[in-house]
C-alpha cells in the first residue's frame, strides 16, 4: 500500500495560454514542440508557485512521437536525420530542456508507461524516491499528445496535447493506493487506451472517495 499527500494538481492543454515559459528567449521558445511547451509550462508553474522541489518525475507513454515520425520520414526519404531533431525526440529530452532552459538542477527521471497505468507508475516512482532518500516533495509532470494518423488504431481518447502536474509530499497523506495484481483474464483492461492521468485528475476534483483504475484502488483519506 502507498500513502502520500497531493498538495496541488493542475491541467493544461494546447489551447491554454502558456505564460510560465515566456521567460524562455523567443528564439528558443519557437523551437519547442507543442508537447514540450505544455510540459515545460506545467512544471514551471508549479515551481514558481511552490518553490523548492526535491524530485521531478516526467511521465509519458508515447512522448514526442510526432517528432519521431518526422525523423523516420527523413531517414526514409533522405537517408539521414537532423541531429537537432533527434536530440529533442529522445524520451528524456523534455526533462533535459527544463534543466537547461530554467537552470534547474533538481534530480529528475523520465519514465514511459501504458496510458492505462501511467499515473500510478509516476506516483509510485515519486513516492519511492521520497521514502528511500528521506525527501519531502516531488513533482509529477504527465504529458501526452494525440498520435499521428499512421497509428490511428492506437490513439488514446483525447484530441489535443495535455499536461497534468501534481505536487506529491511524503507527510500528511490524503491519498492511498492499494495495488491489486492483474489477473490474466483482466490483462486486457490495461490496454483500454484510457488515459489514467486524466481520469485521476477528474477523480481528484470530484466528490468521489474511491476509484478503481489500472491494477489498483485509489482512496482519498
Amino acid at each position: 500500500m502507498l500513502q502520500c499527500g497531493i498538495r496541488a494538481i493542475s491541467f493544461l492543454q494546447d489551447s491554454d495560454e502558456l505564460t510560465a515559459i515566456n521567460e524562455v528567449p523567443a528564439m528558443q521558445r519557437r523551437r519547442l514542440s507543442k508537447l514540450a511547451k505544455i510540459a515545460l509550462n506545467s512544471a514551471r508553474q508549479m515551481q514558481q508557485q511552490f518553490g523548492k522541489i526535491d524530485y521531478i518525475v516526467w511521465s509519458s507513454c508515447f512522448g514526442d512521437e510526432q517528432n519521431t515520425l518526422k525523423i523516420l520520414h527523413e531517414i526514409a526519404n533522405e537517408g539521414t536525420a537532423s541531429p537537432t531533431q533527434f536530440s529533442t525526440s529522445v524520451h528524456n529530452a523534455i526533462a533535459g530542456l527544463y534543466s537547461i532552459l530554467f537552470q534547474d538542477d533538481t534530480v529528475s527521471t523520465s519514465i514511459s508507461s501504458p496510458v492505462s497505468t501511467c499515473w500510478q507508475d509516476a506516483v509510485a516512482e515519486a513516492y519511492s524516491y521520497l521514502q528511500a532518500n528521506g525527501k519531502q516533495r516531488a513533482l509529477i509532470i504527465y504529458y501526452e499528445q494525440p498520435l499521428p494518423e499512421v497509428y490511428i488504431d492506437q490513439v488514446a481518447d483525447f484530441e489535443q496535447g495535455v499536461a497534468i502536474s501534481a505536487l506529491v509530499e511524503r507527510d500528511d497523506p490524503n491519498l492511498q493506493f492499494e495495488f491489486h495484481p492483474t489477473k490474466p483474464a483482466d490483462a486486457e483492461q490495461q490496454f483500454d487506451h484510457s488515459i489514467q492521468a486524466l481520469n485521476f485528475y477528474h477523480f481528484w476534483q470530484s466528490e468521489q472517495q474511491t476509484w478503481h483504475a489500472g491494477n489498483g484502488l485509489w482512496k482519498k483519506c
